[in-house]
């Protein structure tokens, strides 16, 4: 199963999330394999390659997770990093004495551990500024799911560094692969575009259905006229609120009406915008970056410098630089 999950994601594009979707499709049925002995060595030689793939499970998991959620354009190589230590370790440690083989797999099953509270963290702060609903209803609670089944594996794992195999759990472990397995595949193999962050219709041929009108001018008149978008903290829950309408209707709104995928993108858009203004402003030259950061929204420089390095593709002191050296008659560059 999660090798034809590891094939109907690929065959869908080559987005981030497809990509990492089924490497780490393939890293799953490798594991699943490496948890049968005879199964493992009866692949021979060939089973060095599926035994990589299993000890770099984890941080392809983080990976895949990361893009899922995180509907980035480009695949950032520093994203496989964790998998790629991972693997490292497991190499290091196979080719060790025992001794200081198990304080490196000490080592791996932490990291592990560590990456997968990381995605569980991720899967929850992500989860209520998703506008994509099939993502809300299915994929965070299948990932937080994942998650916690390589946290006890991890658990277990370091156990048997010192107490022996834990063959009693056996069984256990293989009803709860074959759970995944099944529930990957109700999931991702009916391959909603969606999901996985499929290129979309262009926000500015996008419309807004004769229901939602109304809404949609409220929403205007709050960003354009009162921007709030500045406010720091701002939720969708609470935006809807303030419009008087009910959440899911203005998550439908952004996301099928103004094309959004998620919320934070949604007002990171005006407060970039709004940054790149007053950053080319003479008048703001001797600003601190970190003033300006929290007057369009931002909570902390860090999110900010991300975000508008992502948007802008240059950081805000060096697309600051540029605009304010360019002359009169050439606008800053977008």
């Amino acid at each position: 199963m999660f090798a034809l999950l590891a094939l109907r994601i690929a065959a869908g594009g080559r987005s981030p999330a497809r990509l990492t979707g089924a490497v780490f499709s393939l890293a799953a049925a490798a594991h699943t394999v490496t948890q049968s002995r005879p199964a493992l060595e009866m692949l021979g030689l060939a089973g060095l390659p599926v035994w990589a793939a299993s000890v770099a499970g984890a941080g392809l998991f983080w990976a895949f997770a990361l893009e899922l959620f995180g509907d980035h354009a480009r695949l950032a190589p520093v994203r496989l990093l964790p998998a790629l230590g991972l693997l490292g370790i497991g190499v290091i440690a196979r080719l060790s004495p025992d001794d200081v083989a198990r304080g490196l797999w000490l080592t791996h099953n932490l990291l592990g551990a560590l990456l997968m509270i990381h995605v569980l963290v991720v899967v929850w702060t992500g989860w209520r500024g998703d506008l994509v609903e099939a993502r809300r209803r299915l994929r965070g609670p299948l990932l937080a799911l994942a998650a916690v089944y390589t946290l006890a594996v991890a658990a277990v794992q370091i156990v048997e560094l010192y107490a022996g195999p834990a063959t009693a759990l056996s069984f256990l472990a293989a009803v709860s692969l074959l759970i995944l397995s099944l529930a990957s595949g109700f999931v991702f193999l009916r391959d909603d575009p969606q999901l996985f962050g499929a290129q979309s219709v262009p926000q500015q041929v996008r419309r807004v259905a004769p229901r939602d009108e109304p809404l949609a001018q409220r929403l205007m008149e709050a960003l354009d006229q009162q921007e709030v978008w500045r406010e720091e903290g701002l939720t969708i829950g609470g935006l809807a609120q303030r419009l008087g309408a009910p959440e899911h209707h203005l998550r439908r709104l952004i996301n099928e009406g103004l094309g959004y995928r998620n919320f934070a993108a949604f007002l990171n858009e005006r407060r970039i915008a709004a940054a790149k203004a007053a950053l080319a402003d003479p008048a703001n030259a001797r600003v601190a970056v970190s003033v300006i950061a929290f007057e369009v929204g931002f909570s902390s420089l860090a999110p900010f410098n991300r975000t508008f390095r992502e948007i802008a593709g240059q950081t805000p002191t060096a697309w600051r630089l540029s605009a304010l050296s360019s002359k009169p008659d050439d606008p800053p560059r977008n």
